[in-house]
């Protein structure tokens, strides 16, 4: 008898679950990282925004602190917008300076002033302004520049007295190049989107995108696939009431050589889930017969009459040259044909433990024999991983006489 077993599928597929699961936790913990790697790069870049807001907010504060004063005298107006030019390179990339009193009336700017801009108390940038605190910071929602200086943002401050009430308003300008040059701190992944909004959500006053990332389909099914998104994204909270938001993919930040790791494993998975499906595959069971291709027979000389059992040791099939009361016993057990003796015992562990039996000369007793009679046999067989049960061929020994069992 042989000593080493056959190879079983549901064995392999459990080998491949197990491969496929460490694999995927794998990809999973990569992804994680990388989503990690991400949305720490991302929360640095909103520090650095906000740390820039905060930059401009602090000189803008230091250049409104030069006005506190809003006299419209003909010579203060002068020395006021004279002040203005020298100050306004301080505010780069904001243009212009300007300042009115608390009812909307024009004292001085650095641009000149076009008609109908003498009194700008309709304005809502301004109304928002003058009911403000004192010496409040504010950024307007889109607007017109009040020197005719295109779209944009209106960045204001009030002036107090002594007393604390506000008597002006003194603002600067960003246009939108100037508003996204500051909202874009240095090393935004290629593909990043910004937003800047007001403080409570609405509408975005400015959205743009950051250069172009290159598209990852199939890094993005992956990520799907192990239950993450995407896309990851941060936020920070930014002088005058905005709030200033970035989202980006999460292999934007990543090198190429971590992408391909990640896609790879991925690619592995799919490849192991698929191979793992056609192993478990539902299997057509075949015909009730004791043929085999040549390639699956036990290689015997002279082989006269093949046989077949299920998983349950029932005979269902018997080909070529079988004894006839064999070919009547079909459906019932097979093992119960076996003389009680040393060798019918090794048919059975072999069938058992699903071992190939290779010239096994084993005893049956035919049905409708006298009682105690049976017949030798030269049995080869081996396991039928399809179906469970067992595929052999037999030859018969003619007898020199009788063999009857022992009595118990």
């Amino acid at each position: 008898m042989e000593a080493g077993r056959t190879r079983r599928p549901g064995v392999q597929a459990l080998r491949i679950a197990v491969v496929l699961v460490l694999m995927a936790g794998w990809a999973g913990l990569e992804l994680h990282a990388a989503r990690e790697r991400a949305t720490a790069q991302l929360a640095n870049l909103a520090a650095t925004a906000a740390n820039r807001f905060e930059a401009f907010a602090g000189r803008f504060a230091a250049v409104s602190r030069e006005f506190g004063s809003v006299a419209a005298g003909p010579h203060i107006r002068v020395r006021l917008a004279a002040r203005m030019l020298r100050l306004e390179p301080a505010l780069a990339p904001a243009q212009s300076l300007f300042l009115f009193d608390v009812a909307g009336r024009f004292i001085a700017a650095t641009l000149p002033l076009l008609p109908g801009d003498a009194d700008v108390s309709d304005r809502g940038w301004f109304r928002a302004a003058a009911t403000g605190v004192t010496n409040g910071l504010r950024f307007s929602a889109a607007t017109n520049g009040p020197l005719g200086q295109g779209a944009g943002v209106v960045v204001t401050r009030t002036i107090g007295n002594a007393a604390g009430a506000v008597v002006g308003v003194i603002g600067t300008f960003l246009d939108w190049p100037a508003v996204r040059a500051l909202a874009t701190p240095p090393g935004l992944p290629p593909g990043s989107v910004v937003r800047l909004a007001e403080v409570g959500g609405g509408a975005p006053m400015l959205a743009f995108a950051v250069g172009r990332a290159a598209p990852h389909p199939l890094l993005d099914k992956v990520i799907g696939w192990v239950g993450e998104t995407p896309r990851v994204a941060e936020s920070a909270r930014l002088p005058g009431g905005l709030v200033w938001t970035v989202e980006a993919n999460v292999f934007a930040g990543v090198t190429p050589a971590e992408r391909r790791t990640v896609l790879l494993h991925g690619v592995a998975v799919v490849f192991g889930a698929v191979l793992l499906a056609w192993l478990l595959r539902p299997r057509r069971r075949r015909a009730k017969t004791a043929q085999r291709p040549a390639d699956q027979v036990v290689p015997v000389t002279e082989i006269e009459w093949g046989w077949e059992i299920d998983s349950r040791g029932r005979l269902v099939g018997v080909a070529g040259n079988a004894p006839s009361a064999l070919v009547a016993a079909v459906g019932t057990n097979f093992l119960d044909l076996l003389a009680n003796d040393q060798r019918a015992e090794q048919l059975r562990e072999a069938i058992a433990e699903r071992v190939p039996v290779h010239d096994l000369v084993v005893a049956i007793v035919l049905p409708g024999s006298p009682s105690g009679v049976s017949r030798r046999f030269r049995v080869n067989g081996r396991f039928v991983a399809d179906t469970g049960g067992f595929w052999g061929t037999a030859e018969e020994i003619p007898p020199v006489e009788p063999i009857r069992e022992a009595a118990d």
